[in-house]
This record gives structure tokens, sequence and C-alpha cells, in this order.
């Protein structure tokens, strides 16, 4: 498999456990998935990490996932990637705009669905 098939999965959520599941869900796809507990460096780690999708916790410690979505999706170095957003809270009034959402706990065969539609609708980008 070449390395540019290779698709990127970026985790930001601040449970170390939702990383762990999210890797056993996905290991079988072969996604390269990389972890983050803490969002105060994301802008940096997209630039190193290059992610295909962005997983996003809706509260990720001091920060808030709305924001940070609403901050993504209007930076035209970041506005072409597809967010999914998740929490356990209420996601009624999101006030902002992810690809999709996920309530916690999430169906495994749900989030597995949302991510490889994103990511091959990704694919004509």
């Amino acid at each position: 498999m070449s390395n540019t098939l290779v698709k990127k999965i970026l985790i930001v959520d601040d449970d170390e456990n939702i990383h762990d599941i999210i890797k056993l869900i996905f290991e079988d796809e072969h996604y390269h998935i990389k972890g983050i507990l803490n969002a105060g460096n994301l802008e940096e780690t997209i630039a190193n990490f290059l992610p295909d999708i962005i997983l996003l916790d809706i509260l990720i410690g001091q920060y808030d996932g709305r924001e940070i979505c609403n901050k993504l999706k209007h930076n035209p170095k970041t506005a072409y990637l597809p967010v999914i957003l998740f929490s356990a809270l209420n996601m009624d009034n999101l006030s902002c705009s992810p690809n999709d959402i996920i309530e916690k706990p999430f169906d495994i065969i749900n989030l597995q669905e949302k991510v490889k539609a994103l990511l091959n609708s990704n694919k004509l980008v």
C-alpha cells in the first residue's frame, strides 16, 4: 500500500480512552490515526500531520469544539477538512457547521460509515 493512499484521522478529545477506542475501530482499515488531548496546538498539529478528517469533541478541557470547528471552517487552510463533531451534550444548537455529528456514546458502525462517507466524498476535492 502506498503512503499516499493512507487516510489520516485526527482525533481531538481530552479522553484518552476515546482515542484508544477509535484506533481499535479503524485498525483494520489501515488508517493513520493521531490523537491529541489538548486543542491548544491544533493548527500546528494539522500542519504537521495533514489529516484527511478530524473527529472533534465539543468539550476539550478549556476549549469548546464548536468554536474550534468554526475557526477551522473559516480558515482557508483548513476549511476543506471534513469535521465530525461528537459529544455527550445535546447537539441541537451547535452554532457551528461540522460536516457531521455523532452523539456519545457512539455506535461503532455509524462512526465507521460516517468517516468512510466523508473520506470518499473528499476524494473529488
